[in-house]
């Protein structure tokens, strides 16, 4: 078997252009982990721009590709025709990179790529590369449909060919079909959490009555439930609620809480997209996050950096989130996104005795498994898993 130090990483990580900044941050966040453990590290995205280089062992490999939202330009089905267009592209120009740097790097690694990596992965294993999917999704049950059925055909042959995959968190994998490539599961590819930055800044106990959201605003994280829950909680005194982030739904749920603040007199403040450098300050406000989403979630980043912060999260217990929220030890789950629901909820978390406490153990959570050495460590393991041949026997 070879011998790991004679097989330094080096590795060429593929993304997706996404048209939203969060993923670049995401990024950023990688190539600080893979610096110190790799012997090169090429990204190949479009919006290169939007990173943020660890060091001179790091190259950006831009392929000239920015997406758009599918329906920002008019006449609509133009606008998605281009969307696949550059979706297309976007694929058959990684491809090229691929093959431009094929002497430099023995691992590809697909982060935040999901579904539109499938000719790099064709390419990476015609080039004799190791391949690795970071998988940061999970899937609902109640997906139904053509596109569906062909994204899940187009998985099935992904975790074929793939060498290795590496859940973002083990609960990821509750969804997914993976009995075929237990063998293939390798370390969990978990991020970190700048807790220099995200810390607590105010003490539990001198909060005011705050719940908050943070997030994108569409139907699928639950934002329109939450806003329909407002009034059925509102009614307690001096409590406020704010609701932070932008989507499809900015303009439906801001009027919607303009309307509630001057006919019910309800304190709703709709502040749109928050600077992330604006986060911390905001998470540190909250007595209370809510995260009622119904999409098949990875591991939501908020909910960890609000857990940095001492704030408790309420979430559905999707994707990989119950993999840190332990209900009533270190966050709460929602198992229903009813408005009622969700309102009752709330109203218990409020009125716990032992919220704080809560808040305590889900902040010391996040410092002991989310630090970034501790990612370091997880993606070091990974990368001689995969490079070696050691691969978990089960999942």
């Amino acid at each position: 078997m070879n011998n790991y130090s004679s097989v330094r990483p080096r590795v060429a990580i593929v993304s997706y252009p996404w048209v939203s900044k969060g993923p670049y941050k995401f990024l950023s966040d990688l190539l600080q982990i893979l610096e110190p453990i790799t012997d090169r590290v090429m990204l190949i995205d479009g919006n290169t721009e939007r990173i943020e280089k660890s060091s001179e062992k790091v190259e950006l490999r831009d392929i000239a590709t920015s997406m758009h939202a599918a329906n920002d330009i008019q006449p609509a089905f133009y606008s998605k025709l281009l969307w696949l267009t550059k979706c297309i592209k976007a694929q058959l120009r990684a491809s090229i990179e691929l093959v431009r740097i094929r002497k430099e790097v023995n691992v590809v690694l697909f982060y935040i790529a999901y579904p539109w990596y499938l000719a790099p992965l064709l390419t990476a294993k015609l080039l004799g590369k190791k391949t690795v999917e970071v998988v940061t999704r999970s899937h609902s049950a109640a997906e139904k449909g053509v596109t569906s059925w062909i994204l899940r055909l187009q998985e099935r042959i992904m975790f074929s060919l793939l060498d290795g995959i590496s859940p973002e968190s083990k609960g990821v994998l509750n969804g997914l079909d993976l009995k075929k490539h237990e063998h293939k599961i390798l370390t969990e590819g978990s991020r970190f959490v700048d807790t220099s930055r995200f810390r607590v800044t105010t003490k539990f106990q001198d909060r005011d009555l705050v719940v908050g959201y943070v997030g994108r605003l569409a139907k699928e994280k639950g934002i329109a439930e939450l806003v329909d829950a407002i009034p059925l909680i509102a009614k307690r005194k001096q409590m406020s609620f704010l609701i932070g982030g932008n989507g499809a739904c900015f303009a439906e749920v801001k009027k919607a809480c303009e309307r509630m603040s001057a006919e019910e007199a309800v304190s709703v403040t709709v502040p749109g997209w928050i600077a992330e450098e604006e986060l911390p300050s905001f998470l540190n406000a909250l007595r209370l996050l809510v995260l009622p989403t119904h999409h098949p979630e990875g591991l939501p980043t908020i909910v960890l950096e609000a857990m940095a912060c001492g704030t408790p999260v309420l979430a559905t217990p999707v994707g990989a989130i119950p993999d840190v929220i332990t209900n009533e030890v270190t966050g709460f789950l929602l198992e229903s996104t009813a408005p009622e629901r969700i309102a009752q909820r709330i109203t218990m978390i409020l009125n716990y005795t032992e919220l704080e406490k809560v808040a305590d153990n889900a902040e010391g959570l996040i410092r002991q498994k989310f630090t970034r050495t501790a990612a370091t460590e997880r993606y070091d393991k990974m990368l001689r898993e995969v490079l070696l041949d050691l691969r978990r026997p089960t999942v």
